[in-house]
């Protein structure tokens, strides 16, 4: 099947730029390494949901305990901080066969979109998942407007 990112909309150079910094983002920070690239050994993969009041951003973070993690909100980029360490039995060793397991610091910064109420941002991580509960705020949320029909 041949890959056609423009075959629905007319294609332009704004989407194709658009689609270039979207695969960028996804190779860029996978959960593998990405230290050749941005000097991290690995960075968290995240996902952001929007419902009709507040947002919810999901980051991986396996094998770290969430109270080391730091959030930051500045202009509209929310910043997640941590560090992965090496447990205490899986010291560096020739004994190894395969390593793929990333260890170290990283940062990970999301662009939020704007209207949010950053002094009521909450977090909770649970099974190497945390979940930042993002409200809107109440001049960006959809308001229902009532259409009056006259007949005549």
């Amino acid at each position: 099947m041949a890959f056609r990112p423009f075959q629905d909309s007319q294609f332009s150079l704004n989407n194709l730029q658009d689609e270039m910094n979207r695969m960028f983002e996804r190779v860029w920070h996978t959960g593998v390494a990405t230290g050749p690239f941005d000097g991290q050994e690995w960075a968290p993969v995240v996902d952001l949901e929007e419902y009709p009041d507040h947002y919810k951003l999901y980051a991986e973070i396996p094998g770290v305990d969430g109270g080391g993690v730091e959030l930051s909100y500045l202009g509209n980029e929310l910043t997640i901080r941590g560090e992965k360490t090496r447990p205490s039995d899986a010291a560096e060793s020739d004994r190894s066969v395969r390593r793929e397991r990333r260890f170290g610091t990283f940062c990970r910064t999301v662009e939020l979109p704007c209207g949010i109420e950053a002094d009521k941002l909450s977090a909770k991580c649970h099974n190497g998942v945390l979940v930042v509960t993002i409200p809107k705020s109440e001049s960006s949320r959809a308001k229902a407007i009532k259409i009056n029909v006259t007949e005549g």
